[in-house]
């Protein structure tokens, strides 16, 4: 079996029809390097090329497809396939597209993750554009109109000289007519040899603008894919209609790629397209690291940002989906700890952004900690600039990272989530957060790929992607100061909800509710806080399609209650989401509080369906607080003085008010000794890229769930109404303007 080096290196046996050409073949001709798909098998993937985007692609009937996934932020709608080892500064590529969607493109000069030069077809413009891509920069160079153009066509671009680099870009299509234009541009970047290919261009028709006609629905892409009146929409005729839309302008067809230089062609290095600080552990961290192509991995840490004498913690080799981990130690708590990624691969190296974390107190320590949760979003607006305003030790996100189901039909694969999780974990908007804190990524249902997920009904694409590159385990316990921390899984092994109400039936599995308990037993920390995804009162059942903890799965939930009524020392505080209102319960020694969602326009599911659900809820027994139209996120302060602890947990609106807080004591444990340690049995803890057995869950079955805007009844049909409109839209539009075919 060939490795993907070897894969790499021997790429071109089945595509290449001419490779290398030097002077030992040819008498004084360039280096030239063709693949041509004709003679290919039918397969996903290109032989000699990459992508790491949100994207497909495959072989099919002797043509490269490029399927561009997803428009929808922070996905990059513009994914780029080049071409590995065949790095040149002076040059050109040139690649005869049989398809091409809205946009179809050569790439020059890609000398990292998102700086490149292009040459773009753009259909639906009738234009020939050249353009510099420089991280989320992209800036037209050079324009010229493209009318009446007959498929096939051959796109070719040219790159001479540095600072400046001139540029030329050709257009020849199936007719004879021929388009040209030219630029020069001297972007630092830029100016050294890079790697060529193609792209293409995203149109899901759902993007994430707002939309101009029904302006509050900021977020009307979410519609069609995440819940299932959407899902009964897009399976009807016209649903299919409008998929085979999104396909035909998010796809471009290459049957050969052609690349020719004056240079010697030059390895690719690797280059870091997402490097992130995980879960923390006892004087240090997880920190997770995602590249473009396999590579080595080492981690240099620093006490400071300028890396002076860094020891270096070796990551080995890249794993699925190009992802390492690697656990470093020696934080020192309330002190930064400073690290970056050194990657490497056939000689070539690249270094990625620095990240610090401050280390945590050791277990029932006095030391001060600070704690942010949330759940659900949509956006990334306002409330993301104080979160980062407030420097949180670390931030827990427990689900409904971006409805991941939402982002296209397209993205809804392996290949479409690695790129979904490595672009939300570069997204510029929480950047400010994930640079300085320790990240700590919980499932929810959307991040499985359905709506509604349990231990039946879950997508392939929704577990490994996740696994190599967001967290390796699907739960966890850890340790600050006065406060144990558990971060809960509540769908991977989740029965299915129309199971009998009994403590069979269970969110956790049996595995992850004997954890929970016994290490909840053991914890002599004055504070225990539970993040559960889902929700836990009865002061109002919630998603009984779904079901949760205040609903349906009672029988387990008295069982935990219990448990730490009767079993647990110190005050435990449930931190919960899925449910789109925040709430806080607080009555009869349960405190539970909800700061959901983080980010969703409204309206949404329960402003529509259930206008007044707030206020009815105020109302209610043991209810503290309700909102139902802003976001927020839990802000957990903690520390003691003296032999007295305390937690104090604030939630936080979206523009930055502190709109309830609630203070807790507690005395400081006489021995502290007790719990487990943190990587010891029973944390959750579970290889790269595998998950923990889901044992004693059964059933089937299918429920409904919260977790998506407008999950409710009439409003959906109303709104999916208007989307089928704004559809059959678009369709006359598409129609008018006469896609020409060759």
């Amino acid at each position: 079996m060939l490795n993907r080096r070897e894969l790499f290196a021997s790429a071109a046996a089945g595509v290449v029809l001419s490779g290398w050409r030097g002077a030992a073949a040819v008498a004084d001709a360039p280096p030239a390097w063709r693949a041509a798909f004709a003679a290919a098998p039918d397969g996903p993937g290109w032989p000699g090329f990459a992508c790491v985007d949100v994207a497909n692609l495959r072989i099919q009937g002797g043509q490269a497809v490029l399927e561009a996934g997803s428009d929808v932020f922070p996905n990059d709608p513009r994914p780029v396939a080049f071409a590995v080892d065949r790095r040149f500064r002076d040059g050109s590529v040139t690649a005869r597209a049989t398809r091409t969607g809205s946009e179809a493109g050569v790439v020059v000069r890609r000398t990292s993750h998102r700086h490149y030069y292009a040459a773009i077809y753009r259909q639906e413009e009738a234009a020939l554009v050249v353009v510099r891509r420089s991280g989320a920069a992209l800036k037209e160079l050079a324009r010229t109109p493209a009318v009446a153009v007959r498929l096939p066509v051959t796109l070719t671009l040219e790159s001479s000289g540095s600072a400046p680099t001139r540029l030329r870009a050709t257009l020849a299509d199936a007719g004879g007519a021929g388009f040209a234009a030219a630029a020069t541009d001297g972007h630092p970047s830029l100016q050294a040899a890079g790697d060529p290919g193609v792209l293409t261009r995203a149109t899901t028709l759902f993007p994430s603008e707002r939309n101009e006609v029904l302006p509050p629905l900021g977020n009307v892409h979410l519609l069609p894919y995440g819940v299932q009146e959407g899902n009964a929409f897009i399976e009807s005729p016209a649903g299919q209609s409008v998929v085979d839309v999104i396909r035909d302008r998010s796809t471009a067809s290459f049957s050969d790629i052609h690349v020719q230089t004056d240079d010697s062609f030059a390895p690719t290095p690797p280059s870091v397209v997402a490097a992130t600080t995980g879960v923390p552990g006892e004087r240090g961290t997880t920190v997770h690291v995602a590249t473009d192509l396999p590579a080595r991995v080492a981690i240099e840490v620093a006490d400071g940002p300028g890396f002076r004498n860094p020891r270096r913690v070796d990551a080995g080799q890249t794993g699925d989906f190009e992802a390492a981990v690697a656990e470093l130690a020696g934080a020192t708590a309330g002190r930064p700890l400073y690290w970056r990624a050194v990657v490497s691969r056939r000689g070539k190296r690249g270094t990625g952004p620095a990240r610090s974390f401050r280390g945590l107190p050791e277990a029932n320590a006095s030391g001060p900690v600070k704690l942010a949760v949330a759940a659900c979003a949509s956006q990334f607006g306002p409330v993301f600039d104080h979160l980062a305003r407030r420097n949180p030790d670390v931030f827990v996100w427990q689900g409904d990272l971006n409805y991941p189901d939402t982002h296209g039909p397209l993205a809804q694969s392996m290949a479409g989530y690695a790129g979904i999780w490595r672009d939300f974990l570069a997204n510029p908007r929480i950047a400010p957060v994930l640079e300085r804190t320790c990240f700590v990524a919980g499932r929810d249902d959307h991040d499985y790929g359905v709506q509604d997920a349990h231990s039946r009904n879950q997508k392939p694409f929704g577990l490994r992607p996740w696994d190599a590159l967001m967290a390796r385990a699907p739960y966890h316990r850890f340790s600050a100061g006065v406060v144990d921390v558990w971060v809960l899984d509540q769908r991977l092994f989740k029965t299915p909800p129309d199971a009998p109400d009994t403590e069979a039936k269970t969110l956790l599995g049996a595995r992850q509710r004997a954890w929970l308990l016994r290490t909840l037993e053991a914890s002599r920390a004055p504070f225990k806080v539970i993040c559960s995804p889902c929700t836990l009162s009865a002061a109002k059942p919630e998603n009984p399609r779904d079901g949760n903890w205040s609903g349906g799965y009672t029988a387990e939930r008295e069982l935990l209650l219990r448990h730490v009524a009767t079993k647990v020392t110190g005050r435990t505080v449930f931190v919960t989401g899925d449910t789109h209102y925040t709430m806080v319960y607080d009555r009869d020694g349960v405190f539970e509080a909800r700061p959901c969602p983080l980010d969703i326009p409204v309206p949404n599911d329960i402003t529509l369906s259930d206008p007044r659900a707030a206020a009815t809820l105020a109302g209610r027994p043991g209810v503290a607080y309700a909102d139902d139209t802003r976001g927020h996120f839990a802000l957990i302060e903690a520390g003691a003085e003296g032999r007295r602890a305390h937690l104090e947990l604030t939630l936080v609106r979206q523009d930055g008010v502190a709109a309830y807080t609630k203070r807790f004591e507690e005395p400081l444990p006489a021995d502290p000794a007790g719990g487990e340690p943190q990587d010891g049995p029973g944390t959750g803890r579970a290889p790269a890229g595998r998950r923990t057995p889901a044992s004693g869950d059964a059933g089937a079955g299918r429920g409904r769930g919260g977790g998506l805007p407008f999950t409710g009844g009439r409003p959906v049909a109303l709104a999916l109404a208007g989307t089928a409109v704004a559809a059959a839209g678009l369709l006359a539009r598409v129609a008018a303007a006469r896609y020409r075919r060759g």
